[in-house]
């Protein structure tokens, strides 16, 4: 019998992982199970244990490949491994060498969903100042939720419990399977098209997957688009959906949604009430400050003796009409005066005035004042003007000096 080989721990090790390494089916291979003692060392290398109910094996990632896994990895998420088995030498252990993970199922659907709700937020849908008012005093109110279903029930009630007169627009929607995001989209289009104030969008409570066609990408960005605010009233009052951050309002239940959306009657009566108060004391001050200064006015002398407004006006004009007769009066004699003395002068330079200081005036015979020797000629008859009166001759000769 020939003797075998004798191993060292080393060689074995070293053999076992060639067989390891030689196994195509260890190679590109995709194991799923549950993450248990999640470790990251400040080399970047990640050390865990993958399990399923019967059995476990320990499994690294080194630093290059963890780039690529999500940062929510932790204990009790379900994953798919991507890599190889291969043994460890030094401590003769097998293991998986990770090189790539993905959350499974439920867990990779929650990822799915964070990223989806991180990526709208960057874009600034789920902002605080895109927020609307909630008008509290609607003419008409859209509601989208399933036909029949009890949370539609209650927000119709509500709101017309609340305030009989407002209009209730229902626009009937699938709220959950594979056909409720379309149908959820199509509901609101509708209700983009018809004269509301506020769209409650609403459904009751359920499990998460019941809930997931209100995270539809196309929805939300639909709703964020809405002309008018929205109100979610989808599931309790822990469960949240992307519909639920885009909408300018949320309410945890159905009721919540209609409390929200409208004013109480008896709240608008009671408003009402106080306003009729504070008008009564408004219009009391007002009469009360009139009646005061009315009372003011009373004791002003002028009540006493009207003439006093005028009086001293009537003393004024008096004594200008005084003063303005007494300046036409002595303008007029100022005229006078000048009239006179431009009188005299003329005068003095008059016809009459002339003759009498022993001028005379001559005519020819056809009247025309004779100035200048040339004017006349011999044997002609003139008239000569004298003091006191005309005298006819006949020119016998002429002599130029």
């Amino acid at each position: 019998m020939m003797e075998k080989d004798l191993f060292s721990v080393s060689s074995l090790n070293r053999y076992i992982k060639q067989l390891f390494d030689r196994d195509f089916t260890l190679k590109g291979l995709r194991l799923k199970g549950e993450i248990s003692n999640f470790k990251r060392y400040p080399s970047g290398h990640i050390y865990f244990t993958l399990k399923d109910e019967e059995s476990s094996i320990k499994a690294v990632m080194f630093y290059e490949y963890t780039k690529f896994i999500p940062n929510t990895i932790k204990d009790g998420d379900e994953v798919i491994i991507t890599g190889y088995v291969s043994v460890y030498p030094a401590r003769g252990e097998y293991q998986v060498y990770a090189q790539a993970m993905e959350l499974f199922g439920e867990g990779a659907q929650l990822l799915e969903l964070e990223l989806l709700k991180k990526k709208l937020a960057a874009e600034g849908l789920f902002d605080a100042s895109r927020k609307r008012k909630i008008n509290i005093f609607p003419k008409a109110i859209g509601v989208i939720s399933a036909p029949g279903s009890a949370a539609l029930a209650d927000i119709k009630t509500n709101l017309l419990r609340r305030n009989p007169l407002i209009e209730v627009k229902i626009f009937p929607s699938l709220v959950q399977g594979a056909d409720a995001p379309k149908e959820l989209l199509k509901a609101l289009k509708k209700a983009k098209e018809e004269q509301i104030d506020t769209l409650i969008i609403g459904r009751g409570g359920g499990a998460s997957e019941d809930l997931s066609a209100f995270n539809d990408e196309t929805l939300v960005r639909e709703a964020a688009n809405f002309p008018v605010p929205i109100i979610s009233a989808v599931g309790h009052e822990i469960d949240f959906t992307l519909i639920d951050y885009v909408a300018d309002a949320r309410a945890s239940t159905p009721t919540g949604a209609a409390e929200l959306a409208t004013i109480d009657k008896r709240e608008i009566y009671e408003l009402l009430a106080n306003k009729r108060v504070e008008l009564d004391e408004i219009i009391t001050d007002k009469i009360g400050n009139y009646r005061h200064k009315l009372d003011l006015l009373k004791m002003n002398s002028f009540f006493e003796n009207p003439k006093v407004m005028y009086e001293n006006t009537l003393v004024e004009v008096e004594n200008t009409k005084k003063r303005l007769d007494a300046f036409i009066a002595h303008l007029v004699e100022m005229k006078a005066e000048k009239i006179h003395s431009l009188s005299k002068q003329l005068h003095s330079i008059s016809v009459d005035a002339t003759l009498q200081r022993g001028f005379a005036i001559m005519e020819n015979e056809q009247g025309k004042i004779v100035k200048d020797i040339k004017d006349v000629e011999v044997n002609q008859m003139v008239k000569t003007r004298l003091k006191g009166g005309v005298v006819s001759a006949k020119v016998i000769s002429k002599e130029v000096k």
